[in-house]
């Protein structure tokens, strides 16, 4: 379910326009932010434009630091 009041909101406006379950409408809302941190967490793009929200993009030191950050933490993990 939606994690505040608010989207709870607009869901439930949805569903009474357009009809469908709740479940289904907030899978439909949310696909694109998923599909958007997604997109990101690979770090093999200039950069994802969503219309009407902006153009996003990594900084490919970032991805680079990240990615070393996690590959340490899951050798403290293995090792423990």
């Amino acid at each position: 379910m939606a994690k505040n009041k608010l989207k709870q909101e607009i869901y439930k406006e949805i569903k009474e326009e357009m009809g469908g379950e709740i479940e289904e409408i907030e899978s439909i809302c949310e696909s694109q932010f998923q599909f958007l941190a997604y997109t990101m967490a690979k770090g093999e793009f200039d950069g994802v434009r969503m219309s009407y929200f902006g153009r996003f993009h990594v900084n490919p030191n970032r991805v680079k630091n990240l990615n070393h950050e996690a590959f340490q933490r899951r050798q403290l993990q293995r090792s423990d």
